[in-house]
């Protein structure tokens, strides 16, 4: 069952200006989204990627066997079409 939340946590990948992707943090604290970023900026070229962390609204659906949620679609960020903050 898809959902719409607002204010939820989540790790946005930019590539070219866009978000190419986007994860739901599970447990909803800025400082586990943190620890994820720089997990991840290890292992990319920071120079093609860029990822940051913040609020946004979007549809969710709950796995129905991990029970975890999952972002099905943003429908409203913080972000402009270059990827910084607004």
């Amino acid at each position: 069952m898809e959902t719409v939340l607002s204010g939820i946590v989540v790790l946005c990948m930019f590539y070219q200006g866009g978000i190419i992707e986007h994860t739901y943090i599970q447990s909803q604290k800025m400082s586990d989204c943190l620890a994820a970023k720089r997990r991840v900026e290890r292992s990319v070229n920071p120079e093609n990627v860029r990822m940051q962390c913040g609020k946004v609204t979007a549809i969710v659906e709950k796995d129905e066997y991990s029970e975890k949620m999952r972002i099905v679609k943003i429908t409203k960020d913080k972000y402009d079409s270059s990827g910084y903050t607004k």
